[in-house]
């Protein structure tokens, strides 16, 4: 008998459904806008399953010269290498599943479909709540297994090569493959589970649309922390043997350490401090189990008909300070209807469809990472034990933080426009659109800028109450000027309403790209940080500047007006790349 049937029978399938509930939530993680649908799907999982397991492995083979060295000339360094490359680990595994985690955010609880497809069966909510349960529990013993199987075997035999010894054996090698494996396993259960707590306190605790509106918010704020994680790696990675040799409370709040003391106590270790770190790593991953458990049973238990009254008793309308606001934005930004009708189209379209909204968070999170990264590297290096007085003056790391963010949501934005989300209901806008076209692409371009602007302006108070008014107001002058100009050049010949064009991949060379952009990026941000910084020290310097950059803001302006001018047709299908290119040698 097939093994799946076996189970079916062992669990008496036919009357619970549990088998097949906890099948159809193990899919529901799968069945997404990332994940290629149909005959690919499991193609693409596959990848994806690949692609997070090459880190670790590689970094295992990376490091057997390493200890090959340490073996035959220094010995010593055993240990402190040993005990960074574990908490890299940790950390390394940590950051991955943890993404994994906010990934899959929305499949982590009952969504609306479920509930309306759910409540009306004959089920008993004790089994949809052990389904769910094992459902996510096989989904993260998946990624836990694929981030750390491969490496749990590899890496302690790559370690056994630099231990001092004649002769490692077979009991220390299994003892060691025995300690990675869980305190790998342990950490990233506690960063998953840690993220389901999370969500399950916000579901329980706000109402729907209370947490429709927070809930993006939450995720950019993980995906900043996991990717601040990923950044800080090597520097986190020397905090073990720095914290031996002088002790922090500071560090207990550290989650990577907790789990280091377990894998060293784990191997055998007397210092007890370790000991304390293993025992908070075992207590936070049984307090995290156990709030995931109490969020999944008040979920079921107590919101889950509240939560399908809510959704369908929820206004149709605005609120009172949304209405105002987009009362301010229709006098003072769009006058004009199909202006209004892009723009709209534009936010609506992120705010709902959440491929956009995951591609978006990750631009944004990427730019906030790298913008707190570079400023607490350089705090390192500038503060001297004195940050006070390292932040009251214009230094190129805070003045690189709104460039910084400032093209990665106008990259961000630009990407996710050549991404259609439904196409079938592009008719509308070819309905509309008339001689007066050229004013769907400036709602667009509004559309990507208000977000800028609205960072810049919450970026000035903070400047002005470190270095005074007028700096400030200088600097989100130049920050503001220099966004307007990339808004324009990323709208160079982009001739589409956003979401509503065909998508064809493999057009362009990705490395081109990638290398196009990070050359842009670092001209952008650090390149014209520098140049603030040599700019607010004379006004007429800074005055000068402007001038010529608002010169080459009118010049593309200018272009773009005569564009509009000799007329243009709005694309709805994107052109592929033909399958056999001639040199045409005949003209």
């Amino acid at each position: 008998m097939h093994i799946l049937a076996r189970i079916r029978k062992f669990f008496r399938d036919d009357e619970t459904h549990f088998v097949q509930l906890t099948e159809h939530f193990f899919q529901r993680f799968f069945d997404n806008e990332l994940i290629a649908q149909g005959s690919e799907a499991l193609l693409t999982v596959v990848h994806i399953l690949a692609l997070l397991a090459m880190p670790p492995v590689i970094y295992s083979l990376y490091q057997l010269p390493t200890y090959s060295y340490i073996y035959w000339f220094s010995q010593w360094k055993y240990e402190q290498v040993s005990l960074m490359d574990h908490c890299r680990f940790i950390i390394l595994s940590m950051a991955i599943i943890g993404f994994v985690a906010v990934l899959e955010w929305d499949a982590l609880f009952l969504d609306a479909r479920d509930f309306a497809i759910l409540i009306p069966l004959p089920l008993k909510a004790s089994t949809v709540f052990r389904a769910k349960i094992t459902a996510l529990l096989l989904f993260l013993s998946l990624f836990i297994g694929d981030v750390g199987g491969i490496p749990t075997l590899l890496y302690p035999v790559v370690e056994s090569t630099g231990i001092p010894a004649a002769h490692v054996s077979l009991l220390r090698l299994c003892r060691m493959i025995f300690a990675h494996g869980i305190a790998i396993g342990a950490a990233s259960a506690f960063t998953f589970l840690f993220i389901v707590a999370l969500q399950g306190l916000l579901i329980n605790a706000l109402s729907p649309r209370a947490f429709k509106k927070i809930s993006l918010g939450v995720q950019v704020d993980a995906m900043i922390a996991l990717l601040l994680l990923l950044f800080l790696l090597p520097t986190l990675s020397d905090l073990p043997s720095g914290w031996q040799q002088a002790p922090g409370a500071r560090l207990l709040w550290f989650p990577p350490l907790w789990f280091l003391g377990l894998y060293q106590t784990l191997l055998g270790s007397s210092e007890g401090a370790l000991h304390t770190l293993a025992g908070i790593a075992i207590v936070a991953l049984a307090v995290v189990a156990f709030a995931c458990a109490a969020a999944y049973a008040l979920n079921y238990r107590r919101h889950m008909q509240q939560a399908v009254e809510a959704s369908a008793a929820e206004p149709s309308g605005p609120s009172r300070m949304d209405a105002f606001a987009i009362r301010a934005m229709n006098v003072l930004l769009l006058r004009k209807p199909r202006e209004r009708a892009a723009f709209y189209f534009v936010s609506k379209t992120i705010a709902r469809s959440g491929k956009h909204r995951l591609y978006l968070a990750a631009y944004v999170g990427t730019g906030l990472a790298l913008a707190l990264f570079g400023t607490l590297d350089a705090f390192v290096y500038m503060s001297k034990g004195d940050l006070i007085a390292a932040i009251s003056q214009p230094h190129e790391a805070l003045l690189a933080i709104p460039l910084i963010v400032s093209f990665f949501v106008l990259s961000g934005m630009r990407m996710i426009f050549t991404i259609p989300a439904e196409l079938s209901a592009n008719w509308v806008f070819q309905l509309a659109e008339d001689e007066n076209r050229a004013e769907f692409l400036r709602g667009a371009r509004k559309a990507m800028l208000v977000p800028v602007v609205m960072i810049l302006a919450a970026l000035f108070p903070i400047f002005s109450a470190l270095w005074g008014w007028r700096p400030a107001l200088m600097n989100f002058t130049f920050s503001l000027v220099l966004s307007v100009i990339l808004a324009e050049l990323l709208f160079l010949n982009f001739l589409k309403i956003p979401f509503t064009c065909s998508f064809q991949s493999g057009k362009a060379n990705i490395t081109l790209l990638g290398v196009f952009y990070w050359f842009a990026f670092t001209a952008y941000a650090y390149t014209m940080a520098t140049v603030e910084r040599w700019l607010l020290q004379d006004g007429t310097r800074w005055l000068v500047f402007m001038v010529v950059a608002l010169l080459a803001l009118a010049a593309l302006v200018l272009r773009r007006n005569v564009a509009s001018a000799n007329g243009f047709s709005i694309m709805y299908e994107d052109t592929a790349n033909p399958e056999v290119q001639t040199l045409d040698l005949n003209g």
